[in-house]
């Protein structure tokens, strides 16, 4: 399939657009808020260090953590794109007006 240079320049703008409102309600990857809401994540976890786990002490713990935390960053990321890619689809319609139960209610 071809475009011509005028849809390319349509298809970017249209999406920078996406991802400057993304950014601008904190969804978008590396927004203050999104990282934010990871830091009080791993700061919990990090606060459930058991002093008896013998797997290598508090400096071994909080590694972990941050890893743990990059990688629901990560994943958070995917879910937001593929539930607003199933809302552009129309996952979420429902024909009977009804609230949705599919596949993100089960």
């Amino acid at each position: 399939m071809k475009i011509t240079a005028s849809q390319l320049r349509k298809i970017i703008a249209e999406e920078v657009k996406k991802v400057k409102l993304k950014e601008s309600v904190g969804m978008g990857p590396g927004s203050a808020e999104m990282q934010t809401m990871l830091d009080v994540v791993c700061d919990g976890w990090k606060s459930q260090f058991d002093p008896k786990d013998p797997s290598g002490g508090k400096p071994v713990w909080e590694a972990q953590c941050e890893t743990a935390c990059e990688v629901l960053g990560e994943k958070i990321e995917e879910l937001i794109a593929q539930v607003e890619e199933d809302l552009h689809l129309g996952q979420f319609y429902s024909e009977t007006g009804m609230p949705f139960s599919g596949k993100y209610r089960e």
